[in-house]
């Protein structure tokens, strides 16, 4: 049986969300930049439909601006967002260090001290690329731990939104060694099943990155 039209959209319509996504993760979509809707649909080899599905979905979620009668952009976030957004991300990821205290097992106990000595290295070598990478690793065994699917959807929501900034907290001199002792002391309560304690560091060290980050943001006069 062949697919229908509806569900080969649908699923065209996903690739292309998540194409767009990915770039702006990465930053080859950076804030302000424009999105070119006719260049997606001649490389996805597609009408501009499910293009233009895609992006009114990424709108929705606050990562591209649609402008009428001028174009498409990537959302350039004034500096106000961006610092309550890191606000709201230090929230969520309280709540998930807690759970993630409560419930993680062997495996995933085995995979977060992986993961904290691979953040370490990547510290002691004042490697901010890898470092930005090891983190992201480190925090998503954490949100799998924690067993809270609806919670880690809307931690990587606001991770997603902000990520085109993200790059520029570990450019500050010694961040990365701050950054890897809060990393340790998060580890350290989550594995010896200390909730409470696990929240707290969790809040305090994303607290501790959004200071770094809202004075970057503020110096480079992103409104």
């Amino acid at each position: 049986m062949q697919p229908s039209k509806t569900l080969e959209s649908g699923s065209l319509q996903d690739q292309i969300r998540s194409r767009l996504e990915q770039d702006i993760h990465e930053g080859t979509l950076s804030p302000g930049m424009p999105i070119d809707e006719k260049a997606l649909a001649l490389s996805f080899n597609t009408s501009r439909t499910p293009v233009r599905e895609a992006l009114l979905l990424l709108s929705a979620r606050g990562l591209v601006d649609i402008v009428p009668r001028s174009g498409i952009y990537v959302r350039q976030l004034r500096a106000s967002e961006l610092v309550a957004m890191m606000e709201a991300l230090g929230e969520l990821e309280g709540v998930l260090a807690r759970l993630a205290a409560l419930r993680i097992g062997p495996a995933l106990r085995e995979e977060l001290q992986r993961a904290l000595e691979v953040t370490g290295a990547a510290a002691a070598a004042q490697d901010a690329a890898a470092y930005q990478v090891a983190n992201a690793a480190l925090h998503d065994v954490i949100y799998r731990a924690s067993g809270n699917p609806f919670i880690v959807e809307q931690a990587r929501t606001v991770r997603l939104r902000i990520a085109a900034y993200r790059g520029r907290l570990f450019e500050k001199p010694g961040r990365l060694a701050t950054s890897q002792r809060e990393h340790e002391r998060v580890v350290e309560w989550i594995l010896q099943g200390h909730a409470d304690n696990a929240a707290e560091a969790m809040r305090e060290h994303i607290s501790v990155g959004g200071k770094v980050f809202a004075d970057l943001v503020l110096v480079n006069n992103l409104r």
